[in-house]
């Protein structure tokens, strides 16, 4: 297990998590939110990444997060090939109709939604507001993605609700 912290260009917090793949363009990890809470999956541009540190196999933090994700099977539904490109790993999500967050460049806004469309240099998101009502298309470029969260405890309760609402 390979858990770091993540300092993304212009963002103050770090992003910690276990990191489970690497591609070319993206860092696949499971996020560590907050203490020893693993929620969910984040893919990072490596386009943005400062600098990245390794955690020490001492620290308590590393052991805990060890056993935990060692008690849990991830779904391998994320392949190397998707974090080798923009639009391959764009049109997996679309194809898939992955529910997602994304964030560009202000680390305390992300915008919520699904990839309705990809073309050569960016994708539409048909995005939702905090009522989760539908809040029209976003075109949104490749190179301004910070980085995508999906599966975490909040997008999987929104598409709860989008589920039993349709």
């Amino acid at each position: 297990m390979k858990l770091l912290e993540i300092k993304i260009r212009r963002f103050k917090e770090l992003i910690t998590g276990i990191l489970l793949k690497q591609g070319t363009h993206w860092y696949l990890a499971k996020q560590n939110v907050v203490d020893y809470v693993l929620d969910g999956f984040i893919c990072i541009n490596r386009h943005f990444i400062m600098y990245e540190n390794e955690i020490h196999k001492d620290t308590i933090l590393y052991k805990i997060l060890s056993l935990k994700n060692g008690t849990k099977k991830d779904p391998d539904i994320y392949n190397d090939s998707i974090l080798n490109g923009y639009d391959s790993f764009f049109s997996f999500l679309q194809t898939n109709q992955i529910l997602v967050a994304i964030c560009l460049h202000n680390e305390d806004a992300v915008f919520v939604g699904k990839i309705k469309d990809v073309s050569d240099m960016s994708f539409l998101l048909s995005s939702y507001d905090t009522d989760l009502n539908e809040s029209g298309t976003m075109k949104i470029p490749f190179n301004k993605v910070r980085y995508i969260q999906m599966h975490t405890d909040y997008l999987n309760s929104i598409n709860l609700f989008l589920d039993n609402n349709d």
